[in-house]
């Protein structure tokens, strides 16, 4: 049987959606016997913190590529590795491994994983930098993809004019199984409350001290509700000071970085989501395949997308409609409502099975190889 030898194209296996996503799909991908899957991480293999995608046995090529490098040996190497696949499936876009790709006998894909640019850069380098990606992606990719029709609209406004380019979601790669016990275990002040969270990287553009500021209104006439942050990142220390500012530490839990976020999802009575120009949202996705009531800012980008096919009525406007819905919420949850849409979260979720993307990114490999 003649499989497709794709390699993606990252570069490194680092906490975010991305590293996410690749984890999820290269798994589907294994299975899959007319494929042949590897990754190419541009990173030395002794730097790689976040070790579950090495763990999963896929095939890795480590080569370190420095910012600017200039090391013509260090593209010889890229094109060693890329001239023995059919599809050089790329995740990061780095200019001078890109024009080195030129001279790839591989078909060249790109997946766009970013959009927008609220809370990016806003400098020289960074406007240039993507300049060069719309020329990379018109000149020298056989085929585009986008994470969200958001994100494609997003670079199709930058210049994008490739005529293979569609949209293919991300996908995940949903557990049968979770242990809801371990966050009441971890931090038992959270047992026989209405649990308000989020899972989250701490950094500007997600904007988590909008749930911070809306959980503070609503708390106040409400005693047993709490506030679970699962995630950590840059903004961590200014949050947790903003917290203690308006005096309601313990009514907050700082979860920090976890693995298995799946466990800390499932004891949340309700998800909040406030991200601006959110490419896409896995956390969305895998929150609404444990039934949860899902809300995001009509901003949000991908992610608002995701809940605009679902339920419209969980998209807000600011933070006062955020409170209001919180409190909307609790109220039904303390007069014993019944939530009876948790099965049509679960099955619209699998619209993102992972399982199911797969199969379209194989689709699109054929086609681009002529298979």
């Amino acid at each position: 049987m003649c499989k497709v030898k794709v390699v993606h194209v990252v570069h490194d296996f680092l906490f975010g959606g991305i590293e996410a996503f690749l984890f999820y799909l290269t798994q589907a991908q294994a299975k899959n016997p007319e494929l042949d899957v590897s990754i190419l991480c541009c990173q030395d293999k002794d730097a790689i913190a976040n070790k579950r995608i090495v763990n999963t046995g896929i095939p890795i090529f480590y080569v370190k590529l420095n910012p600017f490098d200039y090391n013509i040996r260090t593209y010889r190497k890229i094109l060693k590795i890329t001239n023995t696949h059919d599809i050089v499936h790329l995740h990061i876009f780095k200019p001078l491994m890109a024009e080195a790709l030129r001279f790839s006998k591989a078909k060249i894909i790109y997946t766009n994983h970013s959009a927008g640019v609220d809370g990016r850069p806003d400098t020289i380098s960074f406007k240039a930098k993507t300049r060069l990606l719309v020329r990379f992606l018109n000149s020298i990719c056989d085929s585009v993809t986008n994470n969200s029709l958001y994100t494609k609209d997003f670079w199709i406004k930058m210049g994008v004019k490739n005529p293979s380019n569609s949209v293919i979601y991300n996908g995940v790669l949903f557990k049968d199984s979770w242990n809801e016990k371990r966050a009441l275990e971890e931090f038992p002040s959270l047992n026989e409350k209405f649990i308000i969270g989020t899972t989250s990287r701490f950094i500007s553009w997600k904007r988590v001290e909008y749930l911070i500021e809306a959980f503070f209104e609503m708390q106040k006439n409400n005693d047993d509700v709490m506030l679970l942050l699962v995630g950590d990142g840059e903004t961590r220390e200014k949050l947790t000071a903003y917290v203690e500012e308006l005096g309601i530490t313990k009514k907050v839990i700082f979860a920090g970085f976890q693995t298995n976020v799946i466990d800390y999802q499932a004891v949340m009575n309700l998800c909040v989501f406030a991200s601006s120009s959110e490419p896409f949202g896995l956390v969305a996705v895998e929150c609404l395949h444990l039934g949860k009531p899902t809300i995001v800012f009509k901003d949000g980008g991908g992610i608002t997308e995701i809940i605009e096919g679902i339920e419209k009525d969980f998209i807000v406007d600011d933070i006062p409609q955020l409170t209001s819905l919180l409190q909307a919420k609790y109220t039904e949850f303390v007069e014993g409502e019944v939530d009876d849409s948790a099965q049509k979260r679960i099955e619209y979720a699998e619209r993102f099975n992972v399982v199911e993307i797969e199969k379209e990114f194989y689709d699109l490999y054929k086609q681009t190889v002529n298979f």
